[in-house]
């Protein structure tokens, strides 16, 4: 298709309407009485409503081929509308938490979480997804650390590159695959004292050096959306800051493709005091290069007026204008403005069993065992079990943003325990009958958090079980005596101090969606081994936050028994459990650590290797982490960092030699005048199980 010719073609108002994203409702009913209030919100006419270009969700497939029909019996060019949607963890199928898949440490989990995501919803008609999410987050009081991966910008990078890939394959109009829509652009997950759509203070270096990463893997991986975040930069809107959307985004790493702002966020920089009116708003959109406005309609109001009073240049709406008709033709919308949308199809892949397996798969891989005290797990096919708690027979456990997740096809834990042990007991109140539990070997507290206290406007000030919970376990634990399980439903790392040295063992779970209660049970009867590992650090107090393992040195690092030194008085220094903690099953031994050499010239590659010994008679999995430090740059740098991981399988008492190679690359940062370079010098590497157990080699840079 001419696209040019087509824009051309188009007066202003269709161009504008091009530039606007509404709610699928606005097209479906046609009682005036039931829109009269949305429209009015919205501030535009019914006309208006059909020149817009693209819509925000829809119910199903049968759903999208009717708004689209309606729309083009009423579209003078034809243009069909852009489907979108926050299929964030799966469509119906739905898979571990963004937070709890990456704790799977495997590409191919992520990767397959995406494949399934993007079938599903294709079929259901939609055609960009807005994921994945790349905010950096440091401080689990935000509710939205449950959508991220987690406080290590390597680990965004790699993620955001696995995912976008796999939902957009070779071509978005390939049946199957989707436009990826990479959010919050940017820095959204530094939102001051973890509240939700705070202010967000930080200089360019660290903005480039960590802040930054999750967005440019997707955007490597040609991610066809950015979404703006909510948030300021530099006392600027993200929705109309031209540092980071002309500067950064266009210039620097040359972004093609489509801006959209989040839910109204243009409008929002009103409340912001950046703008006066919506009209000073909708020209701020446009000189920043944003081209689609979500939920609002100011460009729609307002847009003409600044054309006519040369406020906006008719050349500045057209380039916006072409990057939402290009979008459209990768997409395939020209050549079938129904592309994707299948009743039949749709039927046949939600909950497939194939789709079940892949999240099955994922909610295993993605669990976290982060204690197990005298090997109460797994628990043995003679001990009698009891299981309380309040997600004893509660379906909710998608977690949030599952929009068309069906919580009724989910199994209990009650109904996967039946099936899995010798369930003597089972109550989901917190008046337990005591004899009952002292007539089991094992108590299974199955507790955490509700949905609802995780996600978008969901943070929380107090970061503990709530105080029932916690009572609920001293008791149980001060009258039985008996081994405790606590596995734990949550959307964010948790302050456990409080019940930690009350149970035997911990099972972190998140909210592990369709196929969460059956993987637990395997994982906690030892059919499964956990392999899980952190992705964010869990603190013993939230006056520790925020808590990341790769912080800087400071000039007065900690040191036992010092006292002018970085800590607290009354805490230790280190998180109850760091990045990239996980238990297993298995008993993993690290040995024969090797350098290739002690010496390293800029333009070569240095290897170390290490042989993992699965010293134990339990098949398992373990992610051999590798961090880098760097002693001396022109500016301060962390104590360590990430810059690889692989999770290798082995068999009883297998070995197996497992190699990293170094590169240039991987020694780079950002000095104070945003340049990468790297340094000469003494560098250290560390390899280990976990961000704390690490074994160091050193080699000079020459």
């Amino acid at each position: 298709m001419d696209l040019k010719k087509l824009l051309d073609s188009l007066t202003l108002e269709e161009k504008i309407g091009q530039l606007t994203m509404i709610a699928p409702h606005f097209f479906l009913d046609s009682s005036k009485t039931w829109i009269a209030g949305p429209l009015a919100e919205l501030g535009i006419s019914e006309d208006e409503v059909f020149l817009a270009g693209s819509v925000l969700g829809i119910g199903n497939a049968e759903e999208m081929i009717e708004v689209q029909k309606r729309y083009l019996e009423k579209s003078r060019h034809k243009i069909p509308l852009i489907f979108m949607a926050d299929i964030i963890h799966g469509y119906e199928t739905i898979f571990p938490v963004p937070l709890a898949l990456a704790s799977s440490f495997n590409d191919e989990i992520l990767h397959q979480a995406a494949r399934v995501s993007a079938k599903e919803a294709k079929a259901s008609g939609i055609h960009a997804t807005f994921s994945p999410m790349v905010d950096l987050v440091r401080d689990p009081r935000w509710g939205r650390v449950v959508e991220s991966y987690g406080e290590d910008p390597y680990m965004l990078y790699r993620f955001a590159n696995v995912q976008v890939k796999a939902y957009q394959g070779r071509s978005i109009k390939h049946e199957g695959f989707l436009a990826s829509c990479v959010k919050h652009f940017a820095a959204y997950g530094l939102a001051e004292g973890g509240k939700d759509y705070n202010t967000v203070d930080l200089s360019r270096l660290n903005l480039h050096q960590y802040y930054l990463k999750g967005y440019k893997g997707a955007i490597d991986a040609k991610a066809k959306l950015v979404m703006t975040s909510f948030n300021i930069f530099e006392g600027i809107p993200a929705t109309t800051n031209q540092y980071l959307l002309k500067e950064v985004l266009r210039k620097k790493w040359k972004f093609k493709g489509t801006i959209i702002s989040d839910y109204a966020s243009l409008k929002e920089t009103i409340s912001h005091g950046t703008e006066e009116s919506e009209y000073s708003a909708a020209v701020s959109g446009v000189k920043a290069g944003l081209n689609i406005e979500m939920a609002t309609a100011l460009y729609m109001k307002n847009l003409k007026d600044a054309v006519k009073n040369g406020d906006v240049s008719i050349e500045e709406i057209d380039e916006l204008v072409m990057s939402v008709l290009k979008l459209k033709e990768e997409s395939g919308l020209f050549e079938n403005p129904f592309i994707g949308a299948n009743p039949e199809k749709e039927k046949r892949l939600i909950h497939s069993k194939a789709h079940i397996e892949k999240a099955y798969n994922a909610a295993v891989e993605s669990m976290i065992l982060l204690k197990n005290n005298h090997r109460v797990l797994p628990i043995r096919d003679y001990q009698k079990v009891a299981l309380i708690g309040p997600y004893t027979n509660n379906p909710k456990i998608n977690g949030p943003w599952s929009w068309h997740g069906d919580r009724h096809v989910n199994q209990t834990l009650y109904e996967a325990f039946k099936k899995s042990f010798r369930l003597v007991y089972s109550d989901d109140s917190f008046d337990s009958n005591i004899e009952k539990l002292k007539s089991s070997d094992v108590i299974v507290m199955a507790m955490g958090e509700s949905q609802k206290e995780s996600g978008e406007a969901h943070s929380k000030s107090n970061i503990k079980l709530d105080e029932q919970q916690i009572a609920y376990i001293k008791r149980i634990k001060a009258l039985t005596g008996k081994p405790i399980v606590l596995v734990l439903f949550n959307g964010r790392p948790l302050d456990l101090s409080d019940v930690v040295n009350h149970v035997d063992a911990i099972l972190e779970a998140y909210f592990p969606g369709t196929m969460g209660s059956k993987a637990i049970a395997h994982l906690l009867s030892g059919k499964q081994n956990p392999s899980g590992k952190l992705t964010m650090s869990f603190p013993r107090s939230v006056g520790q936050v925020p808590i990341y393992y790769n912080h800087l040195n400071t000039g007065r690092p900690y040191a036992s028994g010092g006292e002018y030194v970085s800590h607290y008085l009354d805490l230790e220094e280190k998180p109850l459990f760091p990045f990239g903690y996980g238990l297993s099953y298995s008993n993993f031994k690290y040995e024969n650590v090797q350098l290739s050499s002690d010496k390293m010239k800029l333009n070569e590659t240095l290897t170390i290797s290490v042989d993992i010994t699965n010293d134990s008679y339990v098949q398992g999995k373990e992610v051999v982490q590798l961090y880098l430090r760097d002693h001396v740059a022109k500016v301060s740098r962390p104590v360590k960092e990430l810059i690889n991981f692989k999770k290798i399988d082995l068999a009883p008492n297998e070995t197996k030699k497992v190699i990293f190679e170094i590169t240039k690359k991987d020694l780079e940062y950002y000095d104070h005048n945003l340049n990468l370079r790297v340094d000469p010098g003494k560098f250290s590497l560390f390899i280990g199980p976990n961000s704390e157990e690490l074994i160091e080699k050193e080699f000079i840079l020459e």
